[in-house]
């Protein structure tokens, strides 16, 4: 059994995200989804196992904050920040969390700690990183994804201040976030991203884009 597990997204969904979980029989997000669009894209890949964040508001009130789930013969807990756990340990056999921003695999208490790292916007210097753990015969072996972020510290393109320019001027002549993803040979999120982000923020310049994706 092949399990996506990821955290943090943070409102991104990135292609390399999307494409390295094709195939997975299960997917589990350790939370900071902030953005229900992420949701729906994730069960389109698989059955979805998902916890609230402290970035996760109203939109999430429906999402829990802890759960577990049974995969493959072994009982997952998850939750986005293990602090929250308290004195008393859940009764499993792998414990998942996010909220670091680091990936983590440690052998404890009897249990698997296992933090998959941010694979979405984050703060720069730190890596973007998933997970696709394997269970064969009882055994879990979770093999680490690293994203390339293409040459840029912060995981944006090269040229981000031009292609914001020009995403901006696409913007105001009404071309949709398809087209301009197209036309500035960036993702479909993060075109979207650019635009909600010049649309919400009136006056907002380049630098105060890029400020807000990393």
């Amino acid at each position: 059994m092949r399990i996506g597990i990821l955290s943090d997204t943070h409102g991104l969904l990135r292609e390399e995200v999307k494409e390295g979980l094709a195939g997975v029989d299960h997917i589990i997000h350790a939370g900071d989804i902030d953005n229900p669009g992420v949701v729906e894209a994730l069960e389109h890949i698989a059955p979805l196992t998902i916890v609230r964040g402290n970035a996760d508001k109203e939109w999430a009130e429906q999402i829990p904050s802890n759960t577990s789930v049974e995969l493959g013969g072994k009982l997952f807990f998850i939750i986005h920040n293990k602090a929250g756990l308290g004195a008393v340990l859940p009764d499993c056999d792998v414990i998942v969390y996010g909220h670091t921003h680091k990936y983590s695999l440690k052998r404890s208490d009897g249990r698997i700690w296992f933090n998959p790292g941010c694979c979405g916007r984050r703060k720069k210097g730190q890596a973007v990183t998933f997970a696709i753990a394997e269970i064969n015969d009882g055994d879990i072996i979770f093999d680490r994804v690293d994203i390339d972020n293409g040459g840029s510290p912060d995981g944006l393109p090269v040229n981000i201040d031009s292609v914001i320019k020009k995403a901006m001027k696409m913007t105001d002549n009404g071309k949709s976030p398809e087209m301009i993803a197209r036309s500035c040979g960036i993702s479909q999120e993060l075109a979207n991203e650019i635009c909600r982000m010049y649309l919400t923020h009136p006056g907002i310049d380049v630098q105060g884009v890029i400020t807000r994706l990393t």
